[in-house]
């Protein structure tokens, strides 16, 4: 263990000095259902971040903000106005395309619309190709790869096609990443690309924490660890 500990206060450092002074373009990823738990984040990142991607509803609800219909989707139309305050802070790259279903099932019927096409009766449940490309492109560019939350209901195969293109690009990227939260691990699992993530926390909201700015215990103690 006495070995671990300096390589782990090693990977600790290189964490803080990724998040102190991060390789530029900088470039966050924020999935998830729902902008009131990561508000926080979304506001900390924006000050940081050159672009910053959001996924799941909480892309719904930007997506609502720009004046789109997103029809049955989970969205939460109380914060459109904080989405857009958000929107003129940072560049908040918006899917083009989107992949929608009737129904929230594993044998839901995928079909991929453009945005601004989401019918009444339909739930954004993935971003759609062109915007996965797009995206994959920023992320392939970035210096820095900040990673909590998948952009689409990846555990259902048919909506985890924009999740896969965007793990890939962080494997496939030169930049320093880092990714965090618990459907963010199962999301590397599934896509087999662990070794070619720089920094992976195991812990959610710690890591959330951390990317607000606030200093985790267990790297704390790894830190002073390494100082020994």
């Amino acid at each position: 263990a006495g070995l671990r500990r300096p390589a782990a206060g090693r990977r600790a450092r290189r964490l803080e000095k990724a998040l102190a002074t991060p390789k530029r373009p900088m470039v966050a990823i924020v999935g998830g259902s729902k902008v009131s738990t990561k508000l926080d984040v979304l506001n900390a990142l924006s000050e940081k971040c050159d672009q910053l991607i959001v996924g799941g509803g909480i892309a719904n609800t930007f997506i609502a903000a720009a004046g789109y219909n997103v029809g049955n989707s989970l969205h939460e139309a109380d914060l459109v106005g904080q989405a857009k305050e958000l929107m003129s802070r940072v560049e908040i790259p918006l899917p083009t395309d989107v992949v929608v279903a009737t129904e929230f099932s594993e044998s839901a019927e995928a079909v991929v619309k453009p945005v601004d096409q989401v019918g009444d009766d339909e739930m954004i449940l993935d971003i759609g190709p062109d915007t996965a490309g797009r995206l994959a492109g920023l992320l392939k560019d970035a210096g820095t790869i900040l990673w909590n939350g998948p952009v689409g209901v990846f555990e259902i195969d048919q909506f985890g096609h924009g999740t896969e293109a965007l793990s890939r690009a962080i494997a496939e990227s030169n930049g320093f990443s880092i990714a965090g939260g618990g459907d963010t691990l199962a999301a590397i699992d599934k896509y087999g690309i662990g070794e070619r993530v720089s920094y992976i926390s195991t812990g959610g909201g710690a890591f959330l924490e951390y990317v607000e700015g606030k200093t985790l215990p267990a790297v704390k103690a790894l830190e002073d660890a390494a100082k020994r």
